[in-house]
């Protein structure tokens, strides 16, 4: 290439020189030398066309090496696309395999959500269930409480009539035995009456007289008798303050309006106890009803505890599976996503191979075209710089021309 460059300067030198040093022949050495320099010339050229033909060849062989470079690099790249368009062909087939298999999954957790959303409303209703059943159940052991505390307060009011109608009984024991002292006392005193109006008062007088006042004082304190006082008038005092002491039990019995009615009751000391029996039965009913009631209480409180405790691990496994759903439509975006950006570089990565060999084969076409243009240019310089002496010459050196006839 050096070599051709020089070649090419030294024509172009040659014929700046011809065209400075011209001027119209004016003998036969100059003519010679003239001839010479053309022959000189020629022999450029010459050399300069084999330069230029031995360029073409090589350029040529660069050229065919360039296509098979890029024949192979494009096969390459091509195989290269092949192999990319499997994998992706790959890919597409493992996602399009794993998104089936998601939704599968989808599905299943769908259809278990679906199936744990139904055990949730049959939890829920029974749970409504057991808790309208809890609270028929506190009702009843309320009303059977409230029942229970009134039985209580019965069986209280019951001991305390029992011991008021001890209290009456023993009461009216002690005024049946009052009452039998007075009759004897009054019947004593009726004796008494009759017997002294029997009897000869003339020697025991004075003695039945103290007698019947000491009496009627132990009787009646408050009553004021005294020795002149006949007996008759003392009698008469003696039956008066019995008769008010009478009067006075009869009406403090009319003031208890419950020991007349329940005398001959009181009387009955086995309708007492059978009272007493019944109330003790009573009691232990009631306290057998409390107990069941209570049982019944702790069985409704467990089945709610067991219920709730149901529930909660229904919601808890409901929770589980959304969030086994969520994160499997999560991966499954994911998936796509780094699948469409796995397309897009491979799409990218191809588009930059091309447009390099594009680039490539633009820039080896571009280089080869500069340099055949090179040595186009400088021919046609030299050609017309040898060419416009010649008709200069020919122009001017017609007298030159003239002679070199002549001469001949």
């Amino acid at each position: 290439m050096s070599r051709l460059e020089e070649l090419c300067f030294r024509a172009h030198r040659m014929d700046l020189d011809l065209e400075e040093d011209f001027y119209p022949y004016g003998d036969g050495g100059e003519v010679r030398a003239a001839l010479r320099r053309k022959e000189e010339e020629l022999v450029l050229a010459a050399q300069l066309g084999n330069a230029l033909l031995t360029e073409n060849r090589q350029l040529k062989e660069e050229k065919n090496q360039l296509q098979e470079h890029y024949a192979e690099k494009i096969e390459e790249l091509e195989q290269d696309r092949h192999d990319l368009r499997l994998k992706l062909q790959g890919c597409r087939a493992q996602w399009e395999s794993q998104v089936l298999e998601l939704e599968r999954d989808i599905r299943m957790l769908n259809a278990q959500s679906e199936r744990l959303t139904r055990q949730l409303s049959e939890t829920e209703r029974g749970k409504s269930l057991s808790e309208e059943q809890h609270n028929r159940i506190s009702q009843q052991f309320q009303e059977q409480l409230q029942e229970l505390a009134d039985a209580w307060q019965e069986v209280e009011l019951g001991k305390g009539k029992v011991q008021d109608l001890q209290s009456q009984i023993e009461e009216l024991e002690e005024e049946v035995s009052f009452q039998r002292t007075t009759d004897a006392n009054t019947s004593l005193l009726s004796e008494m009456e009759h017997s002294l109006d029997a009897i000869n008062w003339s020697q025991d007088k004075e003695q039945v007289i103290q007698d019947v006042s000491s009496i009627l004082h132990m009787l009646h304190p408050d009553s004021s008798c005294s020795q002149d006082d006949s007996l008759q008038s003392m009698l008469g005092q003696l039956k008066s303050v019995a008769e008010r002491i009478v009067h006075n039990k009869t009406l403090q019995e009319l003031k208890r309006p419950i020991v007349g009615g329940d005398m001959a009751l009181c009387e009955n000391p086995a309708w007492i106890q059978e009272l007493r029996d019944q109330l003790k039965a009573d009691s232990s009913q009631d306290k057998e009803i409390v107990q069941r009631a209570i049982k019944d209480r702790d069985d409704a409180i467990s089945k709610k505890t067991a219920i709730e405790a149901e529930l909660v691990r229904s919601r808890n496994d409901m929770m589980y599976l959304n969030n086994q759903l969520l994160e499997a439509i999560q991966r499954k975006l994911e998936l796509s996503q780094e699948l469409e950006a796995w397309q897009d570089d491979i799409q990218v990565i191809i588009n930059q191979q091309l447009k390099s060999q594009t680039e490539q084969q633009m820039q080896s076409k571009r280089s080869g075209g500069g340099r055949i243009s090179f040595f186009r240019k400088h021919l046609k310089s030299s050609s017309s710089v040898s060419c416009i002496p010649e008709t200069t010459a020919v122009s001017n050196g017609s007298p030159w021309i003239n002679w070199l006839k002549v001469a001949k």
